[in-house]
Formats: structure tokens, C-alpha cells, sequence
């Protein structure tokens, strides 16, 4: 059996490949909140019924948290964790990066993952703790931005401002008027439209500078609560960078 392991700025996602090859993803933890070694426990990680073989991760944290993870990986599943990294061609996938190396693996992993078995053009747009949008045409990578997510955006205002305080996504999203009648409405559904309206337009310039039609993928924490916003339809995949790490060890 093989395990994957995303580890992101504030989540650590987790997927098994049975010995049948049959995909399972586990689901997500928020690492804010937890110790290093108990996200195994959340993710169900410690009572497989199936010996552990191999342990794949790809990371966009410290030095020093990786290490911590790495150790813990190897206490419980006594086997050395291997690092998928970005490299400038995978999966007949060609990096669009002049230094192949500065993508952020989070990145070629899910672009990998959201163009797999398709030539069709595919915008990417993953809104987490950075909001990032990549573009491929033709199985090559035409680069992509990068920009402070909601969460951000939000912290951004409260830091910078006076009489302003920090304010995140409730659980039970609000109804949003088009324009906010308090100031938490007004943080939280002027960073929305802001998200939104950013995708939108470079969708659209993209489109006019490539004579193509994009599908688009969308991924990370956030993306849910911005869709509603979106001109053109999605096709969310939660654990897209899983998938595509998945795609790169199968081609080994």
C-alpha cells in the first residue's frame, strides 16, 4: 500500500493507493490545531489493515516542519517518506517556469492532476492561504499568478487599519447583498467579489489572448465559497494535488 501527503501551509491532506492500485482519498486536517503526529490519528492513518510500502509527500512548509513530519512518518509506517518535487516535464506535462524549480510543487502537482488525460486548455485555480491561478495549453504550462488569498486579504485589513478587525468566512455562509450594510459583511463580501472578479477577468483575457476555450478546475479551502461568484462553471476536486501526485508515481 502507498500513502500521499500534502502538506500545505495550513492543511495536511492524506491519500492511500491500495494494493489493487484503488484510490482512496482521507480527507484533510487543519494542522493549526493539532500536533505533529496527531494528524495521523485524524486521518485514520493508524489502524491500516494493509503493510505500508511506500510514502509519498510533497511540501510547501519549513525546513523545520518537514523534518517533524518526516520523523513521524517514519515512526509509524518504518519506512523513509520519498519527496515529489516540481521538474520541468512530467506526464507529457512541459513546465511553462523559466527556473522549473520556483513552481511551487503544490502547483505542478495539481495541474498535473487537472490535466490528465485530456488535451483539452485547463485553468487551474486553487484558493487557499495564497490564491493561484495556472494555465495549460497544449500540455504546456503558461505560467500563472499568484496572490494573497481571502484569509489574507482579510488579515491584511485588520493589521493595517485601526477600527477594523479580522474577520473570517462563517460556517454557515451569510446571504450577501451587493453591498454590505456592517463591517463584517463588508470585509468579508468585498474580498469575495474581489477574489471572483480577479478570476474573472483573467479568464477572459486569456481567452481573447489564446483564441482557446478553457475548462477550469477549481481547488483549495476557499474556492467554494468564491464559485458562486464565477462567470463560467467549475469542476472542483478537493484533493487535486493528490491526484496528481498520484499521476507522477505511477509514471515512474
Amino acid at each position: 500500500m502507498k500513502i500521499f501527503f500534502e502538506f500545505g501551509n495550513t492543511r495536511i491532506k492524506a491519500a492511500l493507493l491500495d494494493n489493487r492500485n484503488n484510490y482512496d482519498f482521507l480527507g484533510a486536517v487543519d494542522k493549526r490545531h493539532v500536533s505533529t503526529g496527531e494528524y495521523i490519528q485524524l486521518l485514520g492513518l493508524d489502524d491500516i489493515d494493509q503493510q505500508v510500502t511506500q510514502v509519498y509527500f510533497c511540501s510547501v512548509t519549513s525546513a523545520a516542519d518537514n523534518a517533524d513530519l518526516i520523523e513521524s512518518i517514519k515512526a509509524l509506517f518504518k519506512c523513509y517518506p520519498t519527496e515529489l518535487r516540481s521538474e520541468p516535464r512530467c506526464c507529457d506535462l512541459e513546465s511553462g517556469y523559466d527556473h522549473f524549480e520556483q513552481l511551487g510543487v503544490d502547483r505542478w502537482m495539481s495541474i498535473i492532476g487537472a490535466t490528465a488525460g485530456s488535451s483539452k486548455p485547463v485553468i487551474v485555480v486553487s484558493l487557499g492561504t495564497a490564491m493561484t491561478i495556472d494555465a495549460v495549453v497544449d500540455k504546456k504550462h503558461l505560467g500563472g499568478f499568484i496572490v494573497p488569498g481571502l484569509s489574507l486579504m482579510r488579515r491584511s485589513l485588520a493589521l493595517n487599519t485601526a477600527q477594523l478587525d479580522e474577520y473570517d468566512l462563517p460556517s454557515q455562509q451569510n446571504e450577501f447583498k451587493l453591498l454590505a450594510t456592517n463591517t463584517e459583511n463588508a470585509i468579508l463580501g468585498g474580498t469575495l467579489y474581489m477574489a471572483a472578479s480577479y478570476i474573472n477577468s483573467l479568464i477572459k483575457d486569456l481567452e481573447n489572448e489564446t483564441g482557446r476555450k478553457f475548462d477550469c478546475v477549481g481547488t483549495g479551502g476557499d474556492f467554494s465559497a468564491v464559485e458562486p461568484l464565477l462567470d463560467k462553471p467549475f469542476l472542483y476536486i478537493e484533493d487535486l494535488t493528490l491526484k496528481g501526485m498520484v499521476k507522477v508515481v505511477e509514471s515512474f
